[in-house]
């Protein structure tokens, strides 16, 4: 079944990424809007009192509501098509995100902020430099359990011809075709494990180092870094390498998945992955000989590219080589900053520095 649905990925590759271009289309958009409007929605329901129980009860009981049933509910208004599925998917992202923004702003000590009075801060002043950094973990746990909500739930929107790999996973229904089932679902499941790690590592980031947990893994800006450089990856690799134009015919297109052009495809996505998705701790990252083994496997990638680059591939003419190209150079470049500082660190441990005093 598996060897079916990867045949069927590498036959139909130009449907199948622009299926997954369609995908992340809905679901960053959604996201931003969602972002947008739960942030606004949760500070006006911190402020307001009377509006404050009205939204966490809309918010409470619109979370209990099926995706698919929110998709349906936003047909009448907007027909079928992609405005319908962004705006249901906007609701559903909205959701959590007003959930947690008022819960934290909530949760910010009313001495604290009666301190900030004090010192004549101004309510805004008190919201922007006082209340949203402290509430901001909460805050971003909810726009992380969004992000996974939506392109789970983007996933739907074939069922109302929004496109994205809902489509492939219909398809395969209607065709009777288990693999071509799984050539929709599979990739929509990983895409949210990809998204529930690249916010996990945000969430961590992006909070004040006062208020985060130490021993939660996330690598800092270097693990959110490389996890954004995974899409331009994956995307390099599935994007056209090679175009052959025949006269009278339709032109051939070869992806990095290719049979032709596998060998060189499929290495250096998996070591890429390594190099990107490796579980990192904290700020400092790695011991730094596990950093070397992502550093490796990075290095390895890009050797790999050019020597495919000399021994297979005539030039970089397509889209899809030009990304891959940036992408595993990029990830060399991070890894490599990452395995500096991580042998600076190790040098600088105040319990080796003791040891080495202790053996002279």
């Amino acid at each position: 079944m598996l060897a079916e649905m990867i045949s069927y990925i590498i036959e139909n590759s130009q449907d199948f990424t622009t299926a997954l271009g369609e995908h992340l289309e809905l679901t960053l958009i959604a996201l931003g809007i969602s972002i947008a409007f739960g942030l606004l929605l949760g500070i006006i329901g911190s402020r307001f009192r009377s509006l404050r129980n009205f939204l966490l009860n809309v918010g409470k009981i619109g979370r209990t509501i099926p995706s698919l049933a929110v998709l349906a509910l936003s047909l009448p208004l907007l027909g079928i098509g992609k405005p319908p599925t962004l705006l249901a998917l906007t609701l559903i992202g909205t959701l959590p995100i007003l959930i947690n923004t008022i819960i934290g702003l909530e949760q910010v000590d009313k001495d604290t902020k009666e301190a900030a009075v004090g010192m004549g801060m101004k309510d805004l002043q008190i919201l922007r430099q006082l209340e949203l950094p402290i509430a901001l973990p909460v805050i971003m746990a909810g726009i992380r359990t969004a992000a996974v909500v939506i392109v789970a739930g983007a996933t739907l929107a074939g069922f109302i011809g929004g496109g994205g790999l809902g489509d492939l996973i219909l398809n395969g229904h209607q065709l009777g075709r288990d693999h071509v089932m799984l050539a929709g679902a599979i990739p929509a499941t990983l895409l949210s494990f990809y998204f529930e790690e690249a916010f996990g590592r945000l969430e961590t980031w992006a909070t004040p180092k006062g208020l985060t947990d130490e021993t939660r893994q996330s690598g800092g800006l270097i693990g959110l870094l490389l996890a954004i450089a995974v899409m331009p990856l994956i995307f390099g690799t599935l994007l056209p390498w090679s175009i052959t134009n025949t006269t009278g015919e339709a032109p051939t297109v070869l992806t990095g998945i290719h049979p032709e052009y596998r060998g060189i495809g499929l290495p250096i996505l998996v070591l890429g992955l390594v190099a990107t998705l490796w579980p990192r701790r904290g700020e400092k990252g790695n011991s730094w000989p596990i950093t070397l083994v992502t550093w490796g496997a990075a290095i390895a990638a890009l050797l790999w590219f050019v020597v495919g680059l000399f021994s297979k591939i005539d030039a970089l003419e397509t889209s899809g080589l030009v990304l891959l190209l940036a992408s595993v150079v990029s990830i060399t470049a991070i890894t490599s900053l990452e395995l500096v500082l991580s042998y600076r660190n190790h040098r600088a441990n105040p319990r080796r520095i003791k040891e080495l005093q202790t053996t002279l």
